[in-house]
């Protein structure tokens, strides 16, 4: 009977830690564009809070400005006219600084996303290079709190 001689070119578990290797390496890039997309998400988010907060300091200082106008006018028709357009003002303002105050809140969550995102980005590139699947999971775990974090934001 004739031996056929078998080659190689790696052991099989030299092969095993490539293809781990390469899951990590996939994990990591995935990790690390979901982080880009949670910076630009936070960036809206804190954007949107500033305009808010901006939005109700201008509202609130025509309210104060009405105010004045109103004790200042003699003519009754007018002083009646610009009590009702502060109160339409109050109500506005009000309004206002709940929806600047909720986009703030969304704006820090949406800051811990992003920072866990990172720390899971970080997480899964040390066991690119430590070579374990250890720091993977923990990356991978992160990643899904982060986005469980942002999706939150979004809704």
């Amino acid at each position: 009977m004739r031996e056929e001689e078998i080659i190689v070119a790696s052991p099989p578990s030299e092969r095993v830690v490539a293809s781990a290797n390469n899951a990590s390496a996939i994990i990591a890039v995935s990790l690390a564009f979901l982080t880009a997309a949670a910076f630009l998400l936070l960036v809206f988010h804190a954007n949107r809070a500033f305009q808010l907060g901006l939005e109700a300091a201008e509202v609130s200082s025509d309210y104060q400005a009405r105010g004045m106008k109103a004790a200042i006018e003699e003519d009754p028709n007018l002083k009646k006219q610009y009590s009702e357009e502060q109160d339409t003002l109050l109500k506005h303002s009000v309004e206002l600084r709940e929806k600047s105050k909720s986009a703030k809140d969304e704006m820090r969550l949406s800051g811990y996303a992003a920072i866990l995102f990172l720390l899971g980005t970080a997480a899964a590139v040390a066991a690119l290079f430590a070579r374990t699947t250890y720091l993977v999971y923990a990356g991978i775990l992160l990643g899904i709190i982060a986005m469980t974090l942002s999706i939150k934001t979004l809704l």
